[in-house]
């Protein structure tokens, strides 16, 4: 049996469409914003540190500071320097700001335990932006770098001239300050992360709301569709509305209207044709006794008269099942033990069986109460049998059995005849179609309409030299079973 594939419903296509493009339009954005942002700020502390740095650096004499040696931190230049960059620091608020010469070692810092000469390895990280700053004079940002404590920095460069009157640029100013602006970043990283999970959210419900606006009314037509499908014509599709689900609702609807109305046309007909054949059959049978009851002494024209009223019983077998395939009614649902039931349709069926030379066994010994027609399910039982009997050679076994089943119960006719070449059994259930000499092809389409008005359905399993087996399965949602070992 082939598996069915598996569905991709509404909700997954309209998430996949709004969800997806949604979310990954707003990452984008959001992603787009935190960049610029941070390149924003980024530039403006080095703007502001540059300033910073030029602004001191015209305040400090390098000359002065440049014939320090290791030790000198008393030194009235030094103390003046240093005094300076205090200053500015307590003014503008930075970290840190410190003179260097061009091999990179310290002149002056308001770091505290930085003596003079001590090199600063750091910078080396700045090579680039220091060239500038030692050949042009150009006041340059470095790039973001991580400090000791964990936190990110940034330093603005400027130069270092001898004095006032000499413009020699000699050392380098540099002011260091913490990127304060990453808290303003991660706070906004948090609120474009929670705006995205709202969005998530909202989207989701959208999603779901308008899935459930379209699916609800398509799960109607649905159940509607597969209810015109078991041949219930009687209740009218209805679903309001100007779209194209109530155009679709309105088309189902008069399909179902002009299959109701050709299926009453066809049973009438039926009805019709077997009402008129069954008048003269029973002429005919009259006549056939009062010509046996003639020709008692004659046992040569006995033998034609036998033939007639064979042949008389064949069209009355088939008059009645146009009959009963046209007129039958709704089944009338009611509880019943179906152990009776088929012990019953068993007995009437094991005459035929012995005239056949088939063994007829029924098979279960438990109690099996459900809701059906018992009508119905005798006469579907009659059929099923009837069609096994005469599908088994002499010496063959049809056995009868109940069991329970995932949908309710099951009840199996399995036969030990020829079976059913598989080209056939796609078209088994359809009225009409047989393969057999005299019949009319609508014992298993009856039967399959009885188990569509119950809720269950009929399955075909046959294998070609070994024998066929019908299985009656009636649901447990349609029905109250109960399953107990008597």
């Amino acid at each position: 049996m082939s598996r069915r594939p598996q569905r991709v419903t509404i909700l997954t296509k309209l998430l996949l469409a709004y969800v997806l493009p949604t979310l990954l339009l707003f990452s984008v954005f959001g992603w787009m914003a935190y960049e610029f942002l941070r390149r924003d700020l980024d530039a403006e502390l080095g703007r502001r540190l540059s300033a910073i740095a030029a602004t001191t650096a015209s305040q400090v004499r390098g000359k002065y500071l440049l014939d320090l040696r290791p030790g000198e931190e008393t030194d009235r230049a030094y103390l003046n320097t240093l005094r300076k960059l205090e200053a500015a620091r307590a003014k503008t608020g930075v970290e840190r700001i410190y003179v260097f010469r061009p091999d990179h070692t310290s002149l002056c810092d308001t770091q505290q335990g930085v003596p003079i000469g001590q090199e600063y390895y750091t910078l080396d990280l700045d090579r680039h932006e220091l060239s500038r700053v030692l050949a042009q004079g150009a006041a340059v940002a470095s790039v973001l770098f991580r400090g000791k404590d964990g936190r990110f920095y940034k330093a603005g460069y400027a130069a270092v001239a001898a004095s006032e009157d000499d413009p020699e640029i000699v050392a380098a100013l540099a002011v260091e300050a913490p990127a304060d602006y990453f808290g303003r970043l991660i706070a906004l990283r948090r609120h474009i992360l929670g705006y995205g999970a709202l969005l998530f959210l909202a989207v989701v419900v959208a999603s779901v709301v308008v899935a459930t606006r379209i699916t609800r009314p398509i799960r109607r037509l649905a159940v509607a569709a597969e209810r015109i499908g078991r041949g219930d014509l009687a209740e009218p599709v209805t679903l309001s509305g100007r779209d194209e689900i109530a155009l679709l609702s309105r088309t189902l609807d008069e399909m179902r209207e002009a299959l109701r109305h050709r299926d009453e046309r066809s049973r009438m007909m039926l009805a019709g044709i077997a009402h008129e054949v069954r008048n003269p059959l029973g002429g005919i049978e009259l006549y056939a006794g009062i010509l046996r009851d003639e020709l008692a002494n004659d046992s040569e024209k006995l033998g034609h008269v036998s033939r007639i009223e064979r042949e008389l019983g064949h069209l009355e077998k088939v008059v009645n099942d146009f009959l009963e395939y046209a007129r039958r009614p709704k089944p009338e649902l009611k509880q019943l033990d179906l152990c009776p039931l088929l012990a019953e349709a068993v007995d009437m069926a094991r005459a035929s069986a012995e005239v056949a030379g088939v063994h007829l066994a029924l098979e279960t010994s438990r109690s099996a109460v459900t809701l059906g027609d018992p009508t119905q399910l005798h006469r579907a039982m009659l059929n099923l049998l009837a069609n096994a009997v005469q599908a088994t050679p002499s010496g063959g076994r049809v056995t009868v059995s109940l069991k329970p089943c995932e949908r309710g119960l099951a009840i199996q006719v399995t036969d030990t005849g020829k079976g059913i070449p598989p080209e056939q059994c796609d078209k088994i259930f359809e009225p009409f179609f047989t393969t057999k000499e005299k019949g009319t092809g609508l014992g298993l389409a009856f039967v399959n309409e009885i188990m569509r008005d119950h809720g269950g359905r009929i399955l075909l399993q046959s294998e070609v030299g070994r024998g066929t087996t019908f299985t009656l399965e009636l649901p447990a949602g349609a029905s109250r079973t109960s399953w107990e070992q008597s």
